[in-house]
């Protein structure tokens, strides 16, 4: 399944009264899925910038270039972790696998 079929399906699911869909996929160019109770959540943005935050504050992204983290520029490193102080770690990865995060997750919450 390609990955935007796979993401307008979790979008489109029926969840539990603790998950909240921003947005639809198709029509928007902004669109988050989130855990109110654990502040679990999955962002798609411009189709370019997918993010997946867990309830440990540990990120799951994907970025097209270098970016910058505490004044030094970093370049793409896929599934390195990159740690700005010790509670918040976000690592790089795949639009595939930031999108299996949050299917996997989101899925034991639907009716």
């Amino acid at each position: 399944m390609l990955t935007t079929q796979k993401i307008n399906e979790l979008l489109s699911k029926n969840y539990a009264s603790n998950i909240t869909i921003l947005g639809n996929y198709l029509s928007c160019k902004y669109t988050s899925i989130l855990d109110n109770n654990n502040g679990t959540i999955f962002i798609a943005s411009d189709n370019l910038l997918f993010c997946f935050k867990d309830q440990n504050e540990n990120h799951w992204l994907t970025i097209l270039k270098s970016f910058h983290l505490i004044e030094n520029e970093h370049n793409l490193e896929f599934d390195h972790f990159y740690a700005p102080n010790d509670d918040i770690k976000y690592s790089l990865t795949t639009k595939e696998e930031v999108v299996a995060m949050a299917v996997d997750y989101f899925e034991q919450y639907t009716f």
